[in-house]
């Protein structure tokens, strides 16, 4: 291999790893944008909420799905009410577990990234209602579901993408 050649093949690498760099790098401002995005937007709707219904209060939107101030003060579909503490302390360990996790797949799939984003945001806005609430304010009330938020959209709609981001073999996937 002639000395022309070799320095191509070492300014092709170098350009290669800065490439891989940038995109790392957009991958994480990806994330902390839509982590605050659902964050913002979860935490005014729930004030809006919490100041203009009355807990247990319904507005009819549709013939399936109503507006109904709710106090969640356990996780998922009510489940351990009255442990705000422990429930706080679990999302905590929860989210670092979960940031650990997922480092090194963000830096590497733009699909995860979003995903990591929207369950980070959503978790950090049931978060700040357990701690600052006494509880998370649920308020999208379906007729055959237990009432939700925006911040339980994040956190679902974000899990599904970080596993589709895990069954992604390639990076060129994401355009």
């Amino acid at each position: 291999m002639s000395e022309r050649t070799r320095l191509s093949a070492e300014q092709v690498r170098v350009a290669a790893e800065r490439r891989e760099r940038r995109q790392a790098r957009e991958r994480g401002v990806r994330l902390a944008v839509v982590a605050v995005a659902v964050l913002a937007a979860d935490q005014i709707l729930k004030e809006a909420v919490r100041s203009g219904m009355a807990r247990g209060e319904t507005r009819e939107l549709l013939p399936f799905l109503d507006l109904t101030r709710v106090t969640n003060e356990g996780i998922a579909f009510g489940l351990f009410p009255g442990r705000q503490a422990v429930v706080a302390g679990l999302t905590l360990v929860a989210l670092c577990l979960i940031a650990v996790a997922l480092a090194g797949l963000v830096r590497r799939n733009m699909t995860a990234a979003v995903g990591a984003g929207l369950l980070v945001g959503g978790s950090v806005g049931n978060l700040l209602d357990r701690v600052l609430h006494g509880g998370v304010t649920d308020y999208i009330d379906f007729a055959l579901w237990p009432a939700f938020n925006l911040a339980d959209i994040g956190i679902t709609s974000g899990a599904a993408l970080v596993v589709l981001g895990l069954l992604r073999t390639s990076d060129a996937e994401d355009g």
